[in-house]
């Protein structure tokens, strides 16, 4: 053996130490594959992440207040003036950017059909947005322990400002700079349990995360994932590069580990600590070796300045999130319009500074796409959100290096490498733009099942014994020579017989089961007001009002379990219950024209060329001609007629007029037409009827449907028939690999 190997074997071994972003990178592939294999049952997991969260939230709070505070007061107000100045510069050219790539997201959008339940979110108004609340803060001790942090940047840089002005300055900033200092030892001391918070995070969302709601979804998830890639490591680095003596290069080597952080946590607010520290020694090992000791304690007060003031202001991975007020017009079958573009620009990027629990309903309500459409933006935002923290932090990260930079009259704007990166920039988001939507038209297509969706629904609670009588068509049926049976007779023969509208979708249909089942709101109403007096039901289908009214007399039908708005002339020739819900009035139009029918003011502006379709019933038609006095009506004798008219394409007519919850049903089954809800709203109270005189029936009637409304069924039912709260069904636990793939638990 040679003295080589011998002291080679000798020597100690090599220790390998892995940094804190290996370290996070290999917790956040632990937690995936602990996820995936043990499915919910790694949702306890959440409560270790939570905690690993709140202990880096401990040091935020007060780091802003104090890095704003001291970085602030040492500088002069002229110096102050022009950090302003610079950095907010580079904000607005950053917000440019983002909204530029927004509004060009449709491009990526395939023309996949879709439609969706009504929501009431078409007939509601949005609580306006409180800013003066969210940046005024009239009770600083308020702000600070609900960490309302655009308040707190507010006060901070109020007291920072004040304290430029005041001589004996320093007693104040030293104490506060060595509290500083401090933070920043706890902020690093906490930042080495990251692999573990991570493991922890990331483990209970690859666990829990319902796989299946994605499936439509995708198309939002990669379009945002794609751009909030592109922007942080190719789009702000090379700006960087471009602007600065600092290379795109090391400017991703150096933030790998607070970015790997933001992404695992989806947690800005804990990494600027870590950032500002960052930030300081990447512009040192870039300075110029002229640079004296007074000009490095400037661009370290700049970055202690700018990072924290940056944070309440809306960052790119925020702006990117207004890609889903487009998306969720293209998700329901309602393209938001290019002429509320502007809309989407000016009030979007207000209402993020409220962040996007505030933005995200604000901007549906505005642009009148179903609020409900919020959930599933929170869905999805479970990956959304760390693609979106991770474009945050690189950010914050851009405009602390160029505001330093041009703040130390160092920036230099070489025009080749910024026209090469702006070129490239170009062809990159557009090539993936145009990719998204070639393969999700050519290779991946998802199929169009909201009318599926419909069709499929059962009832929610379990139904009485019930026939389906279809001998009597038009009649008016053989009665009974006493008339109207009353409440005893009913129960004494056992059976309720009720009258419905068939095809009344999403009220009374036959589902794809097969057999076919009669299924609906009203319909599911009608076996619960039977199961409560104890009989079976028998439902006899009635095409028109008038009918109804006949059978109703003659004793045919009990009830007629359609819902009837209430009116003067409806009570002539029927009894009405108590209301069952406030409906308002709709129109089903073809997508491309809903914009002209927005508000009441627009219809009757069309004057006799608004041909609009309505059921021949006297209350309707005269309903129709106080909302629109000058249209021209083309009436309809029933479903039957309403559901040609739309297979035909509906070309005879501008619009169809019905209530909103069964428009919207319509459009699901329909999905080149469109619900529209005009404003004003029109409420309308519905109700079921029973003959003139039966006053015992109603009165019993009247009590059931109260106790139903006071015990929450009444709208359990609305929300799963009219709304489509899937919800409300029981799903199958999450796919998993421990139970669907080695079966070892059930």
């Amino acid at each position: 053996m040679s003295k080589a190997d011998s002291a080679a074997l000798g020597a100690p071994p090599k220790k390998s130490r892995l940094g804190l972003a290996e370290k996070v990178l290999i917790g956040l592939g632990l937690g995936i594959a602990v996820g995936v294999f043990f499915g919910e049952q790694a949702g306890f997991l959440k409560v270790g992440g939570q905690a690993f969260i709140m202990l880096l939230q401990m040091t935020s709070i007060p780091y802003i207040l104090v890095s704003l505070t001291t970085a602030l007061g040492r500088l002069a107000l002229a110096d102050a003036k022009t950090l302003g100045l610079k950095a907010g510069a580079i904000l607005l050219a950053l917000w440019a950017i983002g909204l530029v790539i927004v509004l060009l997201s449709p491009l990526a959008f395939p023309n996949w059909l879709s439609a969706s339940f009504f929501s009431t979110s078409q007939i509601e108004v949005a609580d306006p947005v409180d800013f003066l609340r969210l940046y005024i803060p009239s009770n600083p001790f308020y702000v600070l322990a609900n960490a309302v942090v655009p308040a707190i940047v507010v006060f901070s840089v109020l007291t920072g400002l004040a304290l430029t002005g005041i001589k004996d300055k320093e007693a104040l900033l030293k104490p506060l700079s060595a509290f500083g200092d401090t933070l920043m030892v706890v902020a690093g001391f906490i930042g080495r349990l990251a692999p573990y918070g991570v493991f922890a995070l990331v483990a209970s969302a690859a666990g829990t995360i319902d796989v299946g709601e994605l499936t439509r979804l995708q198309v939002y998830v990669v379009v945002y994932v794609a751009m909030a890639v592109i922007l942080s490591f190719w789009v702000l680095p090379s700006l960087i590069a471009a602007l600065t003596p600092i290379r795109h290069l090391d400017v991703i080597h150096t933030f790998r580990g607070p970015l790997l952080v933001a992404f695992a946590t989806a947690n800005l607010l804990i990494i600027l600590p870590v950032l500002a520290g960052d930030c300081k020694k990447l512009l040192d090992k870039n300075s110029p070796r002229s640079t004296t000791a007074e000009e490095e304690a400037e661009a370290e007060s700049s970055v202690d300045v700018l990072i924290p003031a940056a944070y309440p202001f809306p960052t790119l991975g925020l702006v990117l999130s207004l890609i889903f007020v487009l998306f969720a017009g293209w998700y329901i079958g309602a393209s938001v319009s290019i002429a509320n573009y502007p809309t989407i620009a000016t009030a979007g990027l207000a209402s993020l500074f409220g962040s996007t629990p505030i933005a995200i309903p604000f901007l549906l309500d505005l642009l009148q796409l179903p609020q409900d459409l919020f959930q599933v933006f929170l869905t999805v935002d479970v990956i959304g959100s760390r693609f979106g923290t991770l474009l945050a932090a690189m950010h914050i990260i851009t405009i602390a290096l160029i505001g330093t930079v041009a703040l130390q009259g160092q920036l230099q704007v070489r025009t080749l490498p910024l026209l090469r990166a702006a070129g490239i920039s170009v062809v990159v988001v557009a090539a993936a733009l145009i990719g998204i939507r070639a393969f999700y038209t050519y290779v991946v297509v998802a199929p169009y099942t909201k009318d599926q969706a419909l069709k499929g629904l059962d009832f929610l609670a379990d139904p009485q014994p019930a026939t389906v009588r279809t001998d009597l068509a038009g009649d008016v049926g053989e009665g009974s020579p006493a008339g109207p049976a009353g409440i005893n007779e009913i129960r004494t023969r056992g059976v309720l017989r009720v009258c419905f509208a068939p095809d009344a979708y999403p009220s009374a249909f036959f589902n794809n089961q097969v057999p076919p089942k009669l299924v609906g709101f009203d319909i599911e109403m009608a076996h619960g007001f039977a199961q409560t007096l104890g009989v079976a039901v028998e439902f006899l289908p009635t095409d028109t009002d008038k009918l109804a009214a006949a059978r109703l007399k003659s004793g045919t039908c009990d009830v007629f379990f359609t819902t009837r708005a209430i009116n003067a002339k409806r009570v002539e020739s029927v009894a009405m219950s108590q209301p069952v819900y406030q409906a308002s009035a709709g129109l089903i139009v073809k997508d491309h024209r809903r914009d002209d029918f927005r508000t009441w003011d627009q219809v009757r502006a069309l004057g006799p060329d608004f041909r609009v379709g309505i059921l021949n019933s006297p209350d309707i038609v005269a309903s129709a001609e106080a909302l629109a006095p000058q249209a021209t009506l083309v009436l309809m004798n029933g479903a039957e007629d309403q559901r040609r008219l739309l297979e035909s394409g509906a070309d005879e007519v501008d619009a169809i007029a019905d209530l909103s919850e069964e428009g919207a049903a319509w459009s699901l089954l329909y999905p080149e037409f469109s619900l529209v809800v005009p404003k004003p709203t029109y409420f309308l109270p519905v109700a079921y009827g029973v003959a003139p005189g039966n006053t015992n029936l109603l009165s019993i009637l009247n009590a059931w449907l109260h106790a139903e409304k006071s015990r929450g069924n009444v709208d359990s039912l609305y929300k799963y028939w009219m709304l489509g709260a899937a919800e409300t069904q029981k799903k199958p636990p999450r796919w998993s690999v421990i139970r669907d793939v080695l079966h070892w638990v059930d």
